[in-house]
């Protein structure tokens, strides 16, 4: 990777990000590629290759902020073979990329794509999560439905997640199949909201949104040979 394209990637990261001026961001390397991220978007450890307070990122790195993120990058791309696109490159590094990112089956993918601007219509209170959605559907691992790994949160799945002490069941739900009142278990939560964003394509196992844990997949479509639901 050149410094030039590592500069292309760091532009891109940033102008991707919704970045709050008083928050702390870092540039990091996740789920497969570079990010630009709230520092606590995530408790697991990945490589992380600078951090200041939004306000830098949304105001323009400097001459010398620029240079050491690049010098960093190509040197992390060239140790993890990182091509010029900015993904793995070589078996090794495609098998690293498939574990790290989120997977997505052919059918959810197709369906939720018609919840972007030019398919179904959507409340606006939903457009912030409608371009997380976008940018989920770019960089997610599609799979026939069949392929999907059984520990994959998938559409219509019911997650049991934990944060703390606390636990909860959930199911995640198409925009419009939610519950109005919360009072029901699993509670049934739209894709189209933080934490149906964050655990669409995740693994048991992970933490999402801070704290919280992805503790058991309680039912995923898939594994039970409903590949039409």
């Amino acid at each position: 990777m050149t410094d030039k394209r590592a500069q292309q990637l760091i532009a891109k990261a940033i102008a991707s990000s919704d970045i709050d001026r008083v928050k702390y961001y870092h540039m990091c390397w996740w789920e497969g590629r570079l990010r630009c991220l709230h520092v606590h978007h995530t408790k697991d450890i990945h490589p992380v290759f600078f951090a200041a307070p939004g306000d830098t990122f949304a105001n323009a790195l400097n001459e010398r902020q620029w240079q050491l993120l690049t010098d960093r990058i190509v040197a992390f791309a060239q140790n993890r073979r990182i091509g010029v696109d900015g993904r793995a490159q070589g078996r090794n590094g495609r098998m690293r990329a498939a574990r790290q990112g989120l997977k997505l089956t052919g059918f959810d993918a197709e369906r939720l794509r018609r919840l972007l601007p030019g398919g179904e219509s959507t409340r606006p209170s939903e457009d912030a999560y409608l371009e997380r959605l976008h940018r989920l559907l770019e960089t997610a691992d599609t799979v026939p439905p069949e392929e999907v790994p059984h520990n994959v949160v998938t559409m219509n799945s019911q997650v049991r997640l934990k944060k703390a002490r606390d636990e909860i069941r959930v199911a995640l739900v198409f925009p419009g199949d939610e519950d109005r009142d919360g009072d029901f278990e699993p509670m049934k939560v739209s894709v189209l909201t933080p934490i149906g964003l964050a655990i669409l394509g995740r693994r048991v196992g992970d933490s999402v949104e801070g704290r919280v844990r992805i503790q058991d997949l309680l039912y995923q479509p898939e594994a039970a040979g409903h590949f039409d639901r």
